[in-house]
């Protein structure tokens, strides 16, 4: 008997499924035969058809429903430029806001390398865009790749002193190539340049000239080459999705959220801010409405932030900043090789590790001595006449004004720099001097071998950049060129050197000596660190 009854309650549970797959099949039947409906005509609509679509009501409400979402995501996904007329108004009020703004933050995206032959991700020839639609991305060889006009108009407004910090989504190093000091740039997806040593503390860091993921991947970062200090695997900067950025630098989170908490306007620049709009601390969101920092987009697509923003600018990148230079006021300057920092920090791969990667070169520039010696090699070869040496032939034919060494600098102008640290004032203060005159003239306080040792200042920041240390390169002490070939340091010397780093690194992540230092840890993925710091705190 008890057989029996279990017997008739598992085929009734049968038929009930079988019911309910029925009924479900029906459904996606009537739902397919009414979308199909609907797509013709009202005029080529038979009487039946239109009988099917009167007693099938809440079906047709479903089928539109669902009609008008594609439509929105596909006029999103549309790229649209404003009118000439439209555009020139809007980039003057963009200028204005920039002339008003006391610490301006801009937040990059793939947009605006993408007159740099580097192609974005959600464009309509975006990368995600051609995969989704089944074509070829095409090969791309990103060693080509230049800053562009929007990448040297920022570096023009980090010089006008207008720009605090950069939060770039690109991993394409362009910003840190165009001059921005990576103090003032938050790289936080990485950078294809730059691979690091997790075991040194702080971590270290090495440039190279060539793209360094060759043989990384999602949770897999090592790159094949070991660390010249620790011999531990160096692993790339590249932050993959669903993995948490945690380095230092360059994703540079910290001086991130400090920035944008700093902000009174917020510039976006070719993203899609997709990603960026779910870490809040971006945003200011845990202000008022109208305590938030003035929002501006530019981007030819539709963002999730349209509608709190200031103003959108529909337009490339490259002509709106164009445009917005052109109303401040400021020049843009050309993107030049020869001062470009990657060539001068990036660290020469060593003969041992000439195997572990295939990928091409950046072309170095070619120095001015080098151009004259190719010049020479191609002109015709001329005979010489060699007349013996006069008296008057010794005698330069230059004549100074005064000897070089009779050139001191000013005593009452180095008092306010004594002040400051400094033991001797900028070199902006003596433009008649070239930096070779200059450096002579430097006088350097004798220290004791019992003093810590004072990092060498970067050759390269002062003679482009006016900077008495490196703005680009994480320095040890020693030129990162020739590190290889410098004795090994003792341990003294290493624990010295490490503490000197992080002073350095805290004082070049403070972008104001009056702002409050956040001890908060890396804010985590997705702001999930965010939300339990905001309830910590109440």
């Amino acid at each position: 008997m008890e057989e029996d009854v279990k017997e008739r309650l598992l085929s009734r549970r049968r038929s009930a499924a079988l019911k309910s797959f029925k009924v479900k099949d029906e459904r996606v039947a009537t739902v397919k035969k009414v979308a199909a409906i609907l797509q013709k005509p009202e005029e080529s609509r038979s009487p039946e058809e239109n009988e099917i679509l009167v007693s099938c009501g809440d079906i047709v409400k479903e089928v539109n429903l669902r009609q008008k979402k594609r439509d929105r995501v596909k006029a999103r996904l549309e790229e649209i430029e404003d009118a000439p007329e439209i555009l020139e108004e809007k980039c003057m009020r963009l200028a204005a806001a920039i002339s008003r703004a006391t610490s301006l933050a801009v937040y990059t995206g793939a947009g605006i390398s993408t007159a740099a032959s580097i192609p974005d991700y959600r464009g309509t020839n975006g990368v995600w865009t051609r995969m989704q639609q089944g074509k070829d991305i095409g090969n791309h060889d990103l060693s080509q790749a230049e800053p562009t006009v929007t990448h040297m108009a920022l570096y023009a407004l980090y010089k006008a002193r207008v720009l605090k910090h950069i939060v770039s989504q690109n991993c394409d190093g362009l910003h840190l190539r165009s001059g921005i000091p990576r103090s003032l740039l938050s790289e936080v997806h990485g950078n294809m340049y730059v691979e690091v040593c997790k075991t040194c503390k702080p971590s270290r860091e090495y440039w190279r000239l060539f793209d360094v993921t060759e043989k990384t991947a999602r949770y897999s970062h090592g790159t094949g080459r070991i660390c010249h200090k620790c011999n531990s695997t160096l692993q790339d900067s590249i932050v993959h999705f669903g993995e948490r950025g945690n380095l230092l630098w360059p994703i540079n989170w910290s001086g991130a959220s400090r920035a944008a908490k700093q902000a009174d306007v917020i510039l976006c620049l070719g993203s899609s801010l997709k990603v960026l709009k779910k870490y809040p601390w971006l945003w200011q969101m845990d202000r008022p409405m109208h305590k938030r920092s003035s929002l501006y987009i530019v981007n030819l697509q539709w963002t999730p932030k349209d509608e709190n923003a200031t103003l959108k600018i529909n337009g490339k990148c490259d002509e709106v900043m164009r445009k917005v230079m052109l109303h401040l006021g400021i020049k843009i300057p050309e993107y030049n090789r020869g001062k470009d920092p990657i060539f001068h920090h990036a660290i020469r791969l060593q003969n041992v590790e000439q195997s572990t990667t295939t990928q091409p070169l950046l072309e170095e520039p070619v120095s001015s001595m080098e151009k004259s010696l190719i010049v020479v090699e191609e002109e015709e070869p001329e005979v010489i006449k060699v007349e013996p040496k006069s008296e008057t032939d010794c005698v330069s034919q230059i004549t100074l004004t005064e000897p070089m060494t009779a050139y001191p600098a000013p005593f009452f102008a180095a008092l306010p720099f004594l002040s400051m640290g400094l033991p001797f004032p900028p070199m902006y203060m003596y433009p008649q001097l070239s930096p070779f005159l200059y450096y002579p003239f430097i006088q350097v306080p004798a220290i004791s071998t019992e003093t810590l040792k004072p990092k060498p200042a970067c050759t390269f920041c002062m003679e482009n950049e006016g900077s008495l240390t490196c703005l680009y390169y994480q320095r040890d002490g020693d030129d990162p060129v020739t590190m290889d070939a410098l004795p090994q340091e003792t341990e003294t010397e290493m624990e010295n050197n490490s503490s000197l780093e992080q002073i350095q690194e805290a004082e070049a992540m403070s972008l104001d000596a009056n702002a409050p230092i956040s001890t908060a840890k890396n804010p985590g993925w997705f702001g999930k660190g965010y939300r339990k710091g905001l309830k910590k705190k109440r």
